[in-house]
């Protein structure tokens, strides 16, 4: 990729058509424009008259200038510009871009995905070949199934998370599994989550190459089952990285009396500064508690988000 200053070319073997321009003016000057041919019968009386100056008549040169600047943005089109192109080395062997996917990858999975396909449109570029590995499910034995970048950017589109913890097991096992001497880089978009394969994982993937991994900017969040004490409804929730203060806002649904699911209860959460845990609590009716089902944080589309009520939430009468 050629770069200059703020812009790059993907394509900058293009631009070397922008020499012929100049010739492309001196065609447009020298070659008069085309004839406009009008039936007049009064043209019969000049028959037989003789011009003793003749000059050929020139395109403006405002409209050759326009169409000069028209020719050049077509090439710059073609050459194919990219606005503040990234400047690090794409590399040039195989690539490898490990995914989690685990629920706590679904609450940003359209971005990951966007990320992952940034990379591989890189790697094409490159002309790279590259494989995606799902961290869940790596590719059995030991042969990578590398393909073009853009073939591998192809099947993302139909990934879709889990709803369990992303389990780094099997794909340590595939890891260490591979040829020693086999070389690729590689690329892991991970969850932000510690498991205890994570940290050999890594090292397994960093000794065929480079190892570049890209972590979620947002926390983690999940909520842990809903209990009863002192007559309360107590809903704990927890977040991965413990940043600045943050809020949240719990929401519990269940059916109302006719029957249609809706929301019945919400109330916000806050985290302090550093704080990893918080817990909210809640005073509900005893008929308002026996209809809530599951409670889930707004905003955030993962099964960590959400949790099931079960009977112990639930304020049984008893008659004897």
């Amino acid at each position: 990729m050629l770069v200059l200053g703020p812009l790059g070319f993907t394509a900058p073997w293009l631009l070397a058509a922008l020499a012929a321009l100049p010739v492309l003016w001196w065609l447009l000057r020298a070659v008069p424009p085309a004839p406009v041919r009008r039936a007049f019968p009064g043209v019969t009386l000049l028959l037989g008259l003789e011009d003793s100056d003749t000059q050929t008549d020139r395109t403006p040169w405002w409209l050759l200038l326009l169409r000069m600047l028209a020719v050049a943005a077509i090439i710059l089109g073609f050459a194919g510009p990219v606005l503040n192109p990234q400047t690090r080395d794409a590399g040039s062997g195989p690539l490898v871009v490990v995914l989690d996917d685990g629920w706590a990858a679904a609450a940003d999975w359209r971005l990951r995905l966007e990320a992952g396909g940034a990379v591989l449109a890189e790697a094409g570029q490159a002309g790279r070949t590259a494989v995606v590995v799902r961290a869940s499910a790596p590719p059995p034995g030991t042969d990578l199934g590398l393909r073009a970048a853009g073939d591998a950017a192809a099947g993302l589109a139909g990934m879709q998370p889990e709803a369990w913890a992303s389990d780094h097991a099997a794909a340590l096992r595939w890891a260490e599994g591979l040829d020693p001497g086999e070389s690729f880089d590689t690329v892991w978009l991970s969850d932000g989550l510690a498991t205890p394969d994570r940290a050999a994982l890594a090292r397994a993937l960093a000794a065929h190459g480079a190892l570049r991994v890209l972590e979620p900017p947002a926390p983690r969040l999940a909520l842990r089952p809903a209990r009863i004490e002192d007559g309360l409804v107590r809903v704990a929730a927890e977040r991965v990285p413990a940043g600045g203060a943050q809020e949240i806002v719990i929401s519990g649904f269940g059916p109302d009396p006719a029957g249609v699911e809706r929301e019945l209860v919400s109330a916000t959460l806050g985290f302090g500064a550093g704080e990893s845990a918080a817990e909210l609590e809640l005073s509900l009716p005893p008929e308002l508690r026996n209809r809530v089902q599951r409670f889930e944080i707004a905003g955030q589309r993962s099964a960590g988000a959400v949790t099931l009520a079960d009977d112990s939430l639930r304020r049984r009468k008893v008659a004897l």
